[in-house]
């Protein structure tokens, strides 16, 4: 669970943006900027709507989804309603105010335009920027996925043989992950193997696992909103010379990618280093396609994404993943290695020390 004390922090920062930008209100319907601003978890099915004035004052306004006292059908719309008596209070004097507009349905609004009779500014972008550098008690909650993690794939080497399923493979993990947690969680990953997973991830099949099959098994669950993500890579029976030089040539650009980041540094500066290494090498070259990671948090993809169209560059305390991958049918599939970091003033901090071998 996140921290209160930097949760007001967290308040703090935003409440000077306000004042920087001219801001009267700040509005989302954004269940991790609520989480982040208050320590509150709203479950998913619940309408929720926070509100901060530039004097500190707040609200949460949340409305029922079920109830035995009456037929709840339109949540959204009770939960407009209740925003527009709290309106009546709150805004009178204001000048200008600002909304989350990606988390705000229609409904809700439509409510504050009635409401305060002018149109409200984007918000999006200064949350985006607030939220980048994460506070201790962020980088707690994302490390505390990783125990989850470790138990995956522990589990996931002793189903991955010849005639297991992806749905085995899937069901193991999803089991042993569940008895780590204590309780049923969302069960978020990419279960492809064998060739099935040259071209991307995605959810099980019933596919037969193959003698020789690589199988990258991709987690990122967020049983309380913070992600994790990870990737292990594992072979169906004994690797051959040619997948072991591609899980050498993965693991070579994944230490020069963790050598190069550093607050300040162009994410595609370190792309660039890591395809091209990976590139110049026979059993690889040109079968990474995809990004070289990106930061995670509230998001399983979050700023800054690592690739090469990106002007980003990196900060202190983003939290992201590298996850170096190749993929052929030489190769029976592909190979993927993914950690999580903390960039740090002196570089990066790894989060995850679970073994690489196949």
């Amino acid at each position: 669970m996140l921290n209160a004390a930097f949760c007001e922090v967290r308040v703090k920062r935003m409440l000077d943006r306000m004042s920087t930008e001219r801001w009267d209100l700040f509005v989302t319907a954004n269940r991790c900027t609520i989480y982040r601003l208050t320590g509150e978890i709203v479950p998913a099915e619940e309408p929720v709507i926070f509100a901060l004035r530039g004097n500190g004052d707040r609200f949460t306004l949340r409305t029922e989804s079920y109830s035995i006292a009456r037929s709840i059908v339109d949540p959204v719309g009770d939960l407009a309603d209740l925003l527009k008596e709290h309106l009546v209070k709150w805004t009178s004097g204001f000048g200008s105010w600002a909304v989350e507009q990606a988390s705000i349905p229609s409904r809700l609004a439509a409510a504050f335009d009635n409401r305060l009779n002018m149109h409200s500014v984007p918000a999006d972008a200064v949350v985006r920027e607030l939220r980048r550098s994460k506070d201790e008690d962020e980088i707690a909650a994302i490390a505390a996925c990783l125990p989850l993690h470790r138990a995956a794939y522990d589990a996931a080497r002793r189903v991955i043989q010849p005639g297991a399923t992806e749905l085995d493979l899937y069901t193991e993990v999803n089991a042993v992950m569940a008895q780590h947690l204590g309780t049923s969680f969302v069960m978020k990953g990419d279960f492809a193997v064998g060739e099935r997973a040259i071209r991307g991830g995605g959810p099980p099949t019933r596919r037969k696992i193959q003698q020789g099959d690589l199988c990258p098994v991709d987690l990122f669950p967020a049983p309380e909103m913070y992600f994790a993500d990870t990737c292990r890579t594992f072979c169906a029976g004994a690797a051959t010379d040619e997948q072991y030089s591609a899980w050498e040539a993965v693991l070579e650009a994944k230490r020069l990618a963790e050598s190069l980041v550093r607050p300040g540094v162009l994410v595609k500066d370190v792309y660039r280093a890591a395809k091209e290494l990976l590139d110049a090498k026979g059993v690889t070259e040109g079968s990474f396609w995809h990004h070289l990671g990106h930061g995670i948090g509230g998001d399983g993809h979050d700023e800054p994404r690592i690739i090469p169209g990106s002007e980003e560059r990196f900060v202190e305390g983003d939290v992201i993943t590298l996850e170096p991958g190749v993929y052929t049918a030489a190769l029976q599939g592909g190979i993927r290695i993914e950690d999580n970091y903390v960039v740090r003033a002196s570089g990066l901090q790894n989060l995850f020390d679970y073994p690489t071998e196949l």
